[in-house]
């Protein structure tokens, strides 16, 4: 009588346990899926979260080195004054912040609330494609004061396409941003900072300006945000441009960008710098 009693007891016990285990698993399954939500974006309107935006392109593919890319785009700065451009007037201390790619979901609000809160505005270079995907925060960095750019539709490598492709990649991407924001940019950066002679009068002939930089925060690396800092530390001049970027590749990429960028911001007031748009440095209006 006492084993089977026993028998029953164990019996019991086990049949607990699974039930409790199996209770649990589901708890675990469904707080998983809670944080997977939460790493996505807004509900696009019809019931599916949607992922962060990443790149489908890599930019190191077609970099050219950092002192050859230089020393092309000061020759190309030469040979076009005032319609290729690296870096604004010396005689005053300012400097202009510029992000690439985006927007996205996930930095580029990152990057804007960052801005917003230390008082200073940027230029945004935009992929047309990424732009129509968020044209919530196209609005927005719109919206906020900071200056839009034209960086093509697709980012494709436009030394390899003629003369009909290049203008359809430009328009098409300031037909959709001027469709957002009612503003059209005459200011253009091109792909992996890459442009021939004969691009330049084409891209010039269709209203553009040709927008290079001076310094390389090479944060499409995945550079850590010492890193970027050090790097502004030492490429920085009064007149600089400054490349940064708001689409990543993969998950984490851009996490030096928005840690550095409160301390850039921050350090370079300190030693008198003053934050402008692109077209202010340039001596427009933003």
């Amino acid at each position: 009588m006492n084993r089977r009693m026993l028998k029953v007891l164990l019996t019991c016990m086990i049949l607990s346990l699974a039930a409790l285990f199996g209770c649990s698993a589901k708890k675990e399954s469904t707080s998983d899926q809670q944080v997977e939500q939460k790493k996505t974006s807004k509900n696009n309107g019809q019931g599916t979260p949607e992922r962060v935006a990443q790149k489908d392109w890599n930019e190191a593919d077609h970099r050219l080195p950092n002192e050859q890319h230089k020393q092309q785009i000061q020759n190309l700065s030469q040979q076009f004054p005032a319609v290729v451009i690296y870096k604004g007037s010396s005689s005053l201390k300012r400097v202009a912040l510029t992000f690439d790619d985006g927007p996205d979901n996930y930095y580029t609000p990152k990057i804007l609330d960052i801005l917003k809160a230390k008082g200073v505005k940027a230029t945004f270079f935009m992929v047309g494609k990424e732009a129509k995907r968020f044209p919530d925060i196209v609005k927005r960095i719109a919206d906020e004061g900071n200056a839009l750019g034209n960086h093509s539709w697709d980012h494709p490598k436009l030394w390899t396409l003629n003369n009909q492709q290049i203008t359809q990649e430009i328009v098409s991407t300031q037909n959709e941003i001027q469709q957002i924001t009612g503003q059209r940019t005459t200011l253009f950066r091109p792909p992996y900072g890459r442009v021939t002679p004969a691009d330049i009068t084409l891209i010039h002939n269709l209203g553009y300006r040709v927008i290079d930089w001076s310094v390389d925060t090479l944060d499409w690396k995945g550079t850590s945000a010492p890193n970027i800092l050090q790097i502004v530390n030492k490429e920085v001049s009064p007149g600089g441009i400054i490349l940064e970027h708001s689409l990543a590749s993969h998950p984490g990429e851009l996490n030096g960008t928005v840690q550095a960028l409160p301390q850039i911001i921050d350090h370079l007031r300190a030693q008198g710098y003053e934050f402008v748009t692109v077209p202010e440095l340039l001596g427009e209006s933003a």
